[in-house]
């Protein structure tokens, strides 16, 4: 089994590159995340960097159960945050999602998601996505709104939860999928609160194994639909 990725990281329009992501092998694993950082004045930057440690250094530590190691990494970054807020109050009101991937030799791969940064499962039939811990999900879910009406809703960048945010009862959702033949993109919104799952699907299909291409094309598709936010993607691809 082999597994090939590749990474971008665009500030896009914004004057400053608050997301964070992580491509490294650790310990038996290969990880892989993205984290949006929010609240602006570089606390942004600060609370993602610090998801993203976390995670690695969780697994550092891992003694075979993914869901509690991943578990605890959030739950470590979420306190760290606090922390780091209380003790400077310029920073204050900082917070972060995280979209983080474990995958084995096999290519067993355990996803775990806090926020809107978004995880998409491609293969050459459909793609499907992690759920947003979002306001609009939410009125998704208590059939308020129509799940095609929440594509571009006025307040789809508000969270139901997020690392680091005194208000949110953290409570991360997990995914399990093997990768074999399959895409995993993890993206923060800056791509996916532009571009249709469907165009994703059809321009990571289209450039095939090379993945490079992909993310380039992607970044740009955002940018042309009006993306204003930073774009981070990691793309990863499962084989034989």
């Amino acid at each position: 089994m082999t597994l090939t990725f590749s990474a971008v990281s665009d500030r896009g329009l914004r004057d400053a590159n608050e997301d964070a992501y992580c491509t490294e092998h650790i310990g038996n694993f290969s990880v892989f995340a993205v984290a949006d950082g929010l609240g602006g004045h570089h606390a942004g930057e600060v609370a993602s960097g610090i998801a993203i440690e976390c995670l690695k250094n969780a697994m550092k530590l891992d003694e075979g159960n993914q869901k509690e190691t991943l578990q605890e990494a959030v739950e470590n970054a979420h306190r760290q945050i606090l922390a780091q807020g209380e003790r400077n109050p310029e920073k204050g009101g900082m917070a972060t999602t995280l979209i983080a991937a474990c995958v084995d030799d096999d290519l067993n791969c355990t996803v775990i998601n806090v926020g809107d940064s978004r995880a998409h499962f491609i293969t050459t039939d459909h793609v499907t996505t992690t759920k947003d811990h979002s306001y609009v999900n939410e009125l998704v879910a208590a059939g308020e709104i129509r799940p095609e009406d929440a594509w571009q809703h006025p307040l789809s960048n508000v969270l139901s939860q997020a690392l680091g945010d005194p208000d949110s009862d953290v409570k991360p959702d997990f995914y399990e999928a093997n990768l074999n033949d399959t895409f995993l993109l993890l993206s923060t919104d800056g791509l996916h609160d532009f571009v249709r799952k469907e165009k994703i699907w059809d321009i990571v299909l289209s450039n095939g194994n090379n993945l490079k291409k992909a993310v380039s094309e992607l970044v740009k598709e955002a940018l042309s639909a009006g993306s204003d936010d930073n774009i981070t993607l990691v793309l990863l691809h499962g084989g034989p």
